[in-house]
């Protein structure tokens, strides 16, 4: 099943806040949240959390990496909940202290607000990004163990960003995996989501498909439970090939000009799509590291040297 709506999933699993920029939620002894979503949907998260939890409150915060829409109403939750223990990489954690990294999410939280209101959804935040500090240094292959039979994996999958962790639940094989999968656009496009290295990005998909997922989580519009899941995984291969394939192309016949490659690129898949999408500035800064990636991997592999 693909699902693209807030509200329980299953097995006392919930989407809140809105389906396009989600938060996760995991109810039981110990109610924990994967990823921050917007800043503009604070007040969404917290209504979504609130009627889950009711006087309950979340007992930790995991993130899987450190872009704007991921971590972008941390701090409104640390400010709800002040015993909240929010946990990440430490290289996301030292994304979070540099004040150029803060101000590029101040900006996109900003402009975040749009796709909010573009989505019909109320209240809104209009308070701007504060960055905050993490609490727990998750580690690679790390088990945090929530109550008896019930625990959180961190899992390494790197390829999007290089500070990504993905969550797996294996006692009810949901796996929290964001943008180490591809992402499922509005009209069904699959966006493949490597940024940092398209090789790390292919091995971190052979590590997530191997686990036996029944309800997978991806970044945004929508959760897969059951074959769906298994599939997406699998599609997602194949939209990174696809994609591959197409900006060579790209990048081949403009001669190694990664800016031609993106407007290229952009006219291909970002154009067409309707909305909600991915604002496009946003956008546009993750197709032009993306075309990057492949034109220095292009020239890692020699497969650039007849462009000169």
């Amino acid at each position: 099943m693909i699902i693209q709506e807030t509200g329980e999933i299953g097995n006392g699993f919930y989407v809140v806040g809105f389906a396009g920029v989600p938060v996760y939620l995991l109810d039981g002894p110990v109610p924990v949240l994967f990823d921050a979503g917007l800043t503009g949907g604070a007040f969404l998260y917290e209504a979504g959390i609130k009627q889950v939890l009711g006087e309950r409150v979340p007992e930790y915060l995991f993130l899987t990496h450190s872009h704007f829409d991921h971590v972008g109403s941390a701090s409104h939750f640390k400010d709800v909940w002040p015993d909240l223990k929010v946990g990440g990489s430490e290289r996301c954690s030292e994304v979070l202290q540099k004040p150029k990294a803060v101000q590029l999410m101040q900006d996109f939280n900003f402009e975040g607000i749009k796709v909010i209101k573009d989505s019909g959804l109320e209240p809104i935040n209009e308070k701007s990004f504060e960055s905050f500090k993490l609490d727990i240094l998750v580690q690679p292959d790390q088990t945090i163990k929530l109550a008896p039979g019930l625990s959180v994996e961190v899992l390494n999958t790197p390829g999007h960003t290089w500070d990504f962790m993905s969550y797996w639940i294996p006692e009810k094989k949901i796996l929290v995996a964001s943008e180490a999968v591809a992402t499922y656009e509005a009209n069904g496009y699959l966006q493949p989501e490597f940024l940092v290295d398209f090789d790390a990005y292919i091995e971190s998909l052979k590590v997530l498909r191997k686990i036996g997922v029944k309800i997978l989580c991806p970044g945004h519009y929508a959760v897969f439970t059951d074959e769906d899941a298994v599939a997406h995984i699998e599609n997602s291969f194949q939209a990174a090939m696809d994609y591959l394939i197409m900006t060579e192309k790209f990048l081949v016949q403009e001669k190694g000009d990664v800016e031609k490659a993106v407007e290229l690129v952009k006219r291909t898949e970002w154009d067409p799509r309707p909305w909600p999408k991915q604002p496009e500035s946003a956008y546009l800064l993750n197709t032009w590291t993306r075309v990057n990636t492949i034109w220095k991997r292009m020239n890692r592999n020699k497969f650039g040297e007849h462009l000169t």
